[in-house]
């Protein structure tokens, strides 16, 4: 009798260790875009329930997940870890959206399907571009630091040199500890050379550009993790936000460092110079464009597409300029401008975010970035150095809150607009229903 044949189409059933490990390939793909933990948290609950699962406890670092979860009675714990510590605001976005369409009764392989096709299209700019791009943003930031044309297209030169030593190095996979050296010594020696050079040729007079030297690394300032670190703080998720407040100091401290190290060799004297004031209309005009700019560049380095780098370029340059005229006008201390600030963008962004596919945090950060106060951190750094430790621990108790306040002012945003951060939601526990949209609670 012939043999009967078998029915290939029938799969057999998934098992709980298939089920969390699409679970886990979702919550790495989030932490290599620099998702904060609530959002990786939030997305893989999502996600839990969509496939089936009945439970799912996890606990996210910045490079590592643990997760368990539960199909009735029976348990698997998993661990995934991924060392590509970077930002994709575009495809963060794209896998965000890709969650929000998850639906009960689907399964491990459609989701690892998706996430397939997402990686499958994904999109980057190209290196001159963002070389262009930090170029810019760094001349812009220039500006806002008391620099003026000089020292602005100087940095255009330095911190171009700099982002195009950083690609090339962070493509072959070193280290970013000693990327960030590297790119800030290069870029300093640009800098500086490129000034002896001017002077020297009798193209200027040589005076000590303190602003330019500091602005011409700022695209090495991680602004999106630290960001997302004072977000996980205002979240209670410590254990990430430590992990990613740790990864900041270690690569802002060894850019700075490496900066004060090379005008030390050289014996380049930096103080603080004069600044001529200008027009009021031409200073705040100058100011809305710089910020713009500055804005537009760093949103570009982040991969955001074209129309959220011009939203939060818009955001950040009414926010910042309006921030600066109130410090100026109306002495409001530092750290409550730019907190006011950050909330304004981060409404703005909350309601930009309603109206596009696009996540708040793609939107703001680019904004808040260029509130970063890099020209104290430096002084704070050769204050040190010079064993000044009085003036050191001042300098950076005001950098600190300074930083905070950019952390608080956009979670009170989050507070203000969104629901779901006005209650201390547990993440450990799937959500009743998937009809709401996964970006309003992250």
């Amino acid at each position: 009798m012939d043999e009967q044949p078998t029915n290939n189409s029938v799969q057999s059933p998934e098992t709980i260790a298939e089920k969390v490990n699409s679970i886990l390939m979702l919550g790495t793909m989030l932490l290599a875009c620099g998702a904060g933990a609530y959002r990786v948290k939030a997305a893989m609950s999502r996600a839990a329930k969509a496939i089936g699962l009945t439970r799912l406890e996890s606990s996210v670092s910045m490079t590592d997940i643990t997760a368990t979860a539960w199909l009735g009675q029976e348990t698997h714990t998993s661990f995934a870890e991924q060392r590509r510590v970077g930002v994709n605001a575009e495809k963060l976005d794209r896998i965000m959206q890709g969650v929000a369409h998850l639906r009960e009764g689907m399964n491990a392989g459609d989701l690892r399907a998706m996430l397939r096709e997402t990686t499958a299209r994904d999109r980057h700019y190209g290196l001159w571009t963002t070389v262009l791009a930090s170029a810019i943003a760094c001349a812009g930031f220039c500006f806002l630091n008391g620099g003026r044309a000089i020292e602005c297209a100087t940095v255009f030169f330095a911190a171009g040199v700099g982002q195009l030593i950083r690609k090339l190095l962070l493509g072959r996979g070193y280290a970013h500890f000693l990327t960030w050296i590297l790119c800030a010594v290069a870029s300093t020696l640009v800098y500086i050379l490129l000034l002896e050079a001017g002077h020297a040729g009798g193209f200027l007079v040589l005076h000590q550009y303190e602003s330019g030297l500091i602005s011409s690394i700022l695209y090495l300032i991680p602004g999106f993790p630290l960001t997302t670190a004072m977000l996980d703080f205002v979240r209670n998720d410590t254990q990430s936000a430590v992990a990613r407040f740790s990864y900041c100091i270690m690569v802002i401290g060894s850019a700075g460092v490496s900066v004060w190290v090379v005008v030390h060799a050289l014996d380049w004297q930096v103080e603080a110079g004069v600044i001529e004031p200008l027009p009021f209309w031409t200073m705040t005009f100058l100011r809305i464009l710089t910020s713009f700019v500055a804005a537009f560049g760093f949103a570009v380095l982040f991969n955001a597409p074209w129309k959220v780098c011009a939203a939060a370029a818009v955001a950040g340059a009414l926010a910042n300029t309006g921030r600066l005229l109130l410090q100026e006008n109306v002495n409001l201390p530092w750290q409550l401008g730019v907190g006011l600030a950050a909330l304004v963008v981060g409404i703005v962004a909350t309601i930009v975010a309603w109206k596009t596919s696009h996540s708040r945090v793609s939107l703001s950060v680019p904004a808040v970035v260029i509130m970063i106060p890099g020209v104290p951190f430096y002084r704070a750094l050769v204050a040190i150095n010079e064993g000044d430790f009085q003036s050191a621990i001042g300098i950076f108790a005001k950098v600190f809150f300074v930083i905070m306040s950019i952390g608080f002012g956009l979670a009170i945003a989050r507070v203000v607009m969104d629901n779901g951060w006005r209650h201390d939601m547990d993440t450990s526990h799937l959500p009743d229903t998937l009809d709401t949209d996964v970006r309003d609670a992250v």
